[in-house]
């Protein structure tokens, strides 16, 4: 199993910097089950950035919904994440249908279908990014797991747009084409205070969820000022005064 968890580790850390960083603040005893529910979320959600054909990327989602469904009945995995993320389940009692729409979402990255409009959009996010901020919860504290329902909501629309924004390439995939780069700049701001507001008002144990949250402003105001990336110093030195502001 230190292998798996050391694999997921190797995952975040590559795949999403924020996310790694942020979880090093998270209890130590939860930090492993964190790493493979985000390990798991970046490798679905590369797949349709590696692949060149969609029918390529079904199979491959395809696997990691088959995986899912033999994580369910407590089948024994080989792939490293599928492990450490078959551990996380069963130890906090996931539920497997949250992961599996998950992976449904990422269909549609497969596609060169345009976002329909922005309630589709937030739709989206709510799945592939909102799921994390709450199953994150109960992988922290599930007593009040559920009170975080809304701030996950929010957060992961928040965060999603932010990063879209950002990001040409996602911008281009997701972004819908009859909505201006100024709403949804001015969408995300809104989503973004009130999520801070729910938060605010969640047990402190819940709290390192959301420390990913943290950098959303920064991806704003680069985005709003038409810049594609945020230097990795900012980021990092926003989650560790962030995270030192929870811990006061």
């Amino acid at each position: 199993m230190v292998e798996a968890e050391n694999s997921c580790l190797s995952v975040v850390r590559a795949g999403d910097k924020d996310v790694f960083l942020a979880t090093l603040f998270a209890p130590e005893s939860a930090q492993p089950h964190l790493l493979a529910l985000h390990a798991f979320s970046i490798e679905v959600a590369r797949i349709p950035y590696l692949v060149s054909e969609p029918q390529i990327g079904e199979i491959r989602l395809q696997w990691w919904a088959d995986t899912l469904a033999a994580i369910a009945t407590g089948e024994a995995q080989s792939h490293p994440v599928a492990q450490s993320l078959a551990d996380t389940v069963k130890l906090h009692n996931l539920p497997i249908a949250s992961l599996q729409t998950l992976i449904e979402a990422h269909r549609f990255d497969l596609y060169a279908d345009a976002m329909p409009d922005v309630t589709n959009l937030e739709v989206y996010f709510g799945e592939t990014q909102s799921v994390l901020f709450q199953l994150a919860c109960m992988i922290l504290h599930p007593p009040s797991a559920a009170a975080a329902a809304t701030s996950s909501g929010l957060a992961g629309v928040a965060f999603g747009l932010a990063r879209a924004l950002l990001d040409p390439e996602i911008s281009r995939r997701l972004l819908p084409v009859n909505a201006t780069r100024e709403n949804l700049l001015a969408l995300a701001e809104k989503r973004l205070v009130e999520a801070r507001d729910a938060i605010s008002q969640l047990p402190i144990q819940l709290r390192p969820a959301f420390l990913p949250l943290s950098v959303a402003s920064l991806y704003l105001a680069a985005a709003q000022a038409g810049k594609t990336s945020v230097p990795q110093w900012r980021r990092q030195w926003r989650i560790w005064r962030s995270a030192r502001q929870e811990m006061a």
